[in-house]
């Protein structure tokens, strides 16, 4: 049998016993959403209808909200090898359409950056190294596993490559990447390499030698290829993913226009005042205050902590704040929310700032260790949800901002079923990183999002950052979207830190893409300081 047959054979065999697997473990609503089939259902509601209200600029349209979102996605009917398949895929709008017929051209970016990826199709355990050529040392930037992926930001005409573990001793690289535009996928296939210059029986044998799972994970790998020649030729972008990856499970609002306008409220109000002193018995996973036991505690002890307990002495007495999202760029979707933070929330985290040993910043894959980095100089340290109940507050405000449970952004008790994601009760938050900047000090350009392991079907990563300013009045210091699409120039979208205002932008599509438009960057400040917060929410959990 010739190694066509042998791949072939096998790859039809495991794409079946994989396929009644799925059938017997998942019900016909979770299949269909893996393909992309569904767009709203399995979203989470958060506190009650009682509580968040919400409206958008583009409410008098004659679709309603689903059938608005739905606009965004057609239908792609293909055939990869084994059947029909059909997939949801994410069309972009034109340019005419974001800035409502002012603009009949996209201007070409003038930074002319992307995320790429790399793929190890092999059973062998590579490294990824930079190459700067000019007899310049190589620099090795990941491990990457068998039938595993890496990925990082680079630039047309970057070079990189794969080789064994022992490269050091050995220089022989296997495969060298020359980086392209608009080409986010770079492939290592040992098997169909011509550069390896493998003959049909060293192929064939190389084929044969496969376990059952090396060559489970060849065929998805190779599938995922097949897959993103073609919805690129429909979409005209690459598909970043493991084919298939469900849809985002999480809300994203819409950006149909430039400025649009969205509305939502909270009862989680600003805080006016800070209490000099807080509960220790604060609990993150209600929305009462705590019962504290008074009989141990002596009368002025227990008064104290009833009047830190009585959140409500120290808010804004109306009962909902309103917040209002402003579409600032629609590729990627980049919102504006002012008065996110109140002057007392804002002094209140930076007196936290201060009392807290700030370090140096570090970069990484998920799947990676961090390190430090030329490319981003701040330094940093982390708040937890329980820090105190302002930290609190403001996660709860940052879950009705983003339309979802704010349990999910604490970790759950096995009772609430309610909003169980795929049998993960872990917080799909991170903790709130705060960041500072001195002068001279930047975060080159970059994404949020990461890879995640071949063998997850949901391949979790970060699907949403919300960026908290906490000082102005700084020189330089923006953050700058280099790649957004619009009609009037070629340089960046550039936001100006203010007071408490927010920025909310999405690492993915809405068909469960990454957005590699999403890139972005802090520019490096010139005069002054720099103070902010950001918080990652990942879709549809966090590892």
């Amino acid at each position: 049998m010739n190694f066509a047959s042998i791949v072939k054979t096998r790859s039809l065999f495991m794409f079946v016993a994989w396929t009644l697997i799925v059938c017997q473990i998942v019900n016909l609503d979770a299949w269909s959403q893996v393909y992309g089939l569904t767009t709203n259902h399995g979203k989470t509601n958060n506190d009650s209808n009682d509580n968040v209200l919400s409206s958008s600029s583009s409410s008098s349209s004659s679709l309603d909200e689903n059938e608005q979102e739905e606009s965004e996605l057609k239908e792609m009917i293909f055939d990869l090898g084994y059947g029909t398949e059909y997939f949801m895929a994410y069309v972009q709008p034109s340019i005419e359409s974001f800035s409502k017929g002012n603009h009949t051209r996209a201007r070409r970016p003038k930074y002319r950056g992307h995320a790429v990826k790399f793929w190890n199709i092999s059973p062998y355990p590579l490294d990824l190294y930079w190459d700067p050529k000019n007899g310049n040392t190589p620099n090795l930037m990941f491990h990457v596993d068998p039938f595993g992926t890496a990925g990082t930001a680079s630039h047309e005409g970057h070079s990189f490559f794969l080789a064994h573990k022992n490269y050091a001793k050995t220089k022989r690289k296997l495969i060298s990447f020359q980086i392209k535009e608009q080409i986010n996928n770079y492939y290592f296939d040992p098997i169909n390499e011509p550069i390896l210059r493998l003959s049909l029986s060293q192929r064939n044998r190389l084929a044969s030698s496969f376990t059952l799972q090396d060559q489970s994970n060849y065929d998805i790998m190779i599938r995922s290829k097949l897959f993103s020649q073609t919805y690129k030729q429909f979409t005209n972008r690459d598909y970043l993913p493991t084919y298939p990856r469900p849809q985002p499970i999480h809300h994203m609002w819409k950006a149909d226009f430039f400025h649009q306008i969205h509305w939502i409220t909270t009862k989680h109000t600003h805080f006016l005042q800070i209490p000099t002193k807080f509960s220790t018995q604060y609990d993150t996973e209600s929305d009462t205050d705590s019962d504290t036991d008074t009989e141990s505690k002596s009368e002025s002890e227990s008064a104290a902590e009833s009047e830190s307990n009585d959140l409500s002495n120290f808010q804004d007495t109306q009962p909902f704040l309103n917040m209002t999202l402003k579409v600032l760029s629609c590729a990627p979707r980049v919102f504006e929310i002012k008065d996110f933070l109140s002057t007392a929330e804002v002094t209140h985290i930076l007196n936290l700032a201060n009392e807290t040993e700030l370090h140096r910043s570090l970069t990484g894959q998920q799947n990676t260790p961090a390190k430090q980095s030329t490319t981003r100089t701040s330094s940093n340290t982390w708040l937890d949800r329980d820090t105190d109940p302002v930290i609190d507050v403001i996660y709860r405000r940052s879950a009705d901002l983003l339309q979802i449970d704010e349990s999910l952004l604490r970790a759950r008790d096995p009772s609430e079923h309610n909003v169980d994601i795929h049998g993960n009760l872990n917080s799909i938050a991170e903790s709130l990183q705060l960041v500072h900047y001195k002068d001279g000090q930047e975060y080159t350009s970059h994404h949020d999002f990461g890879t995640s392991d071949t063998n997850n079907k949901y391949q979790p990563t970060r699907f949403a950052t919300l960026l908290l300013y906490l000082n102005e009045g700084m020189e330089g210091g923006e953050t700058e979207f280099p790649r957004w699409v619009n009609g009037q120039t070629t340089r960046g979208l550039q936001v100006t830190p203010e007071v408490g205002k927010a920025v909310l932008f999405y690492s993915f599509l809405p068909d469960g893409n990454m957005d590699d438009l999403s890139h972005h960057a802090a520019k490096p400040v010139t005069d002054g300081e720099k103070y902010l917060m950001n918080l990652w929410i990942w879709d549809p959990y966090r590892n």
